[in-house]
């Protein structure tokens, strides 16, 4: 007999979707996990698992049907995001956006031109399709510049260009990248030079609520750019900054028609202002929801669980956990090689202020260089009396942490 208890099928087991998953199970839900890889390091939080990709929407609707589920969501991943809006519209299910709408947050190209058609600040742009195309942009703009694909994810194929002689191969890359995910075109723009911000925010009949402001820590040129290493909160800027960062983030999520769901905008401010970098019409997927849940007590997850479950009261959640001072959450990237050990987890998990440890591979598996978001090897959660003490209980836990690998012979 199968149990009375609502069921969740949750779109995507990899690690931005850990927080979903141990929320869903926490809440007593059936929870039905679907990915393309069987070994994802969230399947084992998962009731029921079929294999099925991300991004087949009737692989997606057949397991929905299968399991008997009483609505889906997913989290943390763009390419996941298109395929289950498209599902449950097929299903009849609810989900917090129309698959139009995840279109325009997903393709750059659309996005940068909705910020200009509504006056959301955004750096000066360009959507290129030829090498030649990007010369013209670059001849008009100068640099540094930024190139990314219209379509991607995982900072994969962006780059920051500050000299002539990096310009052709990072445009090069760029449209691989794109016509990789299916589209023709990469995005130049403008560099803002300044710090990073992401906005945590909540829309609800069209009205938004911003619960945290966090600082991106992120890789810098000539590194692949724009790979978080931490999201810390407070975002430690003046009262006019966060104003300024808070009203561009809102400003770009009204000029893309949302008006309904989480968002997550990522926001650059420096002595030029406050400029969109992009907006992405889901949870961000590097510990944002973990850290702004730490910084507020109010869950995203309960948000977008109470949508695709029809719970009203519990998208309309408000705190309900205690708000700390400071918040932290850190990547671990690890040195390339096969994993022979890993060691100092548990010890990690029970020091002071240490409310989440994971290392996302074991023995046997792969430490790859850090080219994009996929490679990092695992994450600590720390909450504290501070930022900086907060930042503190999170670097003990990563020093407890070894992920031990070896060179292939």
């Amino acid at each position: 007999m199968q149990s009375s208890k609502p069921r969740l099928l949750v779109v995507a087991c990899g690690f931005p979707q850990l927080g979903l998953l141990r929320f869903a199970r926490d809440q007593g839900l059936v929870v039905v996990g679907v990915d393309a890889n069987p070994q994802a390091v969230g399947v084992p939080l998962c009731d029921e698992f079929e294999q099925v990709s991300t991004r087949d929407t009737a692989g997606i609707v057949r397991a929905a049907r299968a399991h008997r589920v009483d609505g889906l969501t997913t989290c943390g991943a763009d390419h996941a995001l298109g395929s289950t809006a498209a599902a449950a519209e097929r299903l009849g299910l609810p989900f917090y956006a129309d698959p139009d709408t995840v279109q325009a947050c997903q393709h750059k190209d659309l996005m940068r031109a909705r910020y200009q058609d509504a006056g959301a600040p955004s750096p000066a742009h360009a959507a290129v399709s030829s090498l030649a195309e990007a010369k013209e942009f670059r001849t008009s703009r100068g640099l540094p510049l930024v190139v990314k694909p219209a379509r991607g994810w995982g900072q994969r194929g962006v780059s920051v260009i500050r000299y002539d002689q990096e310009f052709e191969p990072a445009v090069v890359r760029a449209l691989e990248a794109t016509r990789a995910a299916g589209h023709s075109a990469c995005v130049l723009e403008q560099f803002v030079e300044g710090r990073e911000f992401s906005v945590n925010a909540y829309t609800q009949a069209g009205t938004t609520t911003v619960l945290a402001i966090t600082e991106r820590i992120i890789t810098h040129y000539p590194d692949p750019p724009g790979i978080t290493f931490a999201e810390a909160y407070p975002a430690e800027l003046d009262a006019a900054g966060e104003r300024q960062v808070m009203d561009a983030a809102v400003r770009g999520l009204n000029a893309l028609g949302i008006r309904r769901g989480p968002t997550y905008t990522q926001v650059r401010y420096g002595e030029a202002g406050a400029f969109l970098v992009e907006t992405a019409h889901r949870l961000g997927g590097g510990l944002d929801p973990d850290v702004t849940w730490l910084a507020t007590g109010v869950s995203l997850y309960r948000k977008i669980v109470g949508v695709a479950l029809d719970r009203r009261d519990w998208e309309a959640c408000t705190r309900e956990g205690e708000a700390h001072p400071g918040a932290v959450g850190r990547f671990l990237v690890g040195t390339p090689g096969r994993v022979t050990d890993v060691q100092g987890l548990a010890q990690a998990r029970g020091l002071p202020g240490v409310v989440g440890a994971e290392v996302y591979v074991s023995a046997g598996g792969t430490v790859h260089p850090l080219t994009d978001g996929s490679k990092r090897a695992g994450h600590v959660l720390a909450f504290g009396s501070s930022r900086a003490d907060a930042e503190q209980n999170a670097a003990r836990a990563m020093q407890t942490i070894r992920i031990v690998t070896e060179q292939p012979a």
